[in-house]
């Protein structure tokens, strides 16, 4: 599957020229996200709004390392343009003495563009890894929140479902949102858990069908019991 999606992705991104690594890993952030079960849902996957801002901010990072490479190459032919008569021994000894003048030496050139051309690329491989740390939280949090919700028992108690929610998610938050979705989940069950049990409720047990909601109790049958008793007056038919 995943040399499909690098294939698909090849295509798409083909006016970028990315190379075969750059692509893998394009390719692997998108097997990550768990959104592409069969080759029919490929396609969407590779045009995501995420996948392009990737490769867009990928593509930047490049053009920044092309330039730097460029810059660094250009004053290797000025520096040899302006000394055309110094020897190997003369560029070593230059080389030794580490430039009084300040200026770089012909020696030093080579691997000054190595060391710009590295240091770019991992700015691109930190920036990659951050927007996929980013985006997984936002997804184990979205995730997080659903499971949370879905316990029948915040319809019931509403106010306090969302204060243990924000106070979960303020936890989430001050660590950085690295929490994971079964992390985050639990951490609001157990402040929803304790506030309603306050009030008198075991929360843990199965919520049962016949539970109703607050501000929804069917008070009709004692209504009618005070009626037959004189305590109510009658309905008006």
């Amino acid at each position: 599957m995943k040399k499909k999606i690098e294939d698909a992705l090849k295509t798409e991104f083909k006016e970028l020229g990315f190379s075969d690594k750059t692509i893998g890993r394009l390719a692997d952030y998108i097997v990550s996200k768990g959104t592409v079960t069969n080759e029919d849902e490929i396609a969407a996957a590779v045009k995501g709004d995420d996948v392009k801002l990737i490769a867009k901010s990928i593509q930047g990072e490049i053009d920044g390392i092309q330039k730097a490479k460029k810059k660094a190459e250009d004053d290797l032919a000025d520096y040899k343009a302006k000394h055309p008569s110094k020897s190997d021994k003369d560029d070593d000894d230059d080389g030794d003495e580490g430039g009084d003048d300040g200026k770089i030496s012909l020696k030093d050139l080579p691997k000054l563009i190595k060391d710009a051309t590295e240091a770019a690329v991992k700015t691109v491989k930190d920036e990659f890894d951050a927007y996929k740390a980013q985006n997984a939280a936002k997804e184990a949090k979205a995730h997080a929140k659903e499971t949370f919700y879905g316990n029948k028992w915040t319809t019931k108690f509403t106010d306090e479902a969302n204060d243990a929610w924000e106070r979960a998610s303020e936890l989430n938050d001050a660590k950085g949102g690295t929490m994971t979705a079964e992390e985050l989940t639990a951490k609001a069950t157990e402040y929803f858990n304790k506030a309603v049990q306050r009030k008198g409720t075991d929360a843990t047990k199965p919520f049962e069908a016949s539970e109703q909601q607050e501000g929804e109790f069917d008070f009709s049958a004692q209504a009618q019991h005070l009626r037959e008793k004189g305590l109510l007056p009658e309905e008006n038919k």
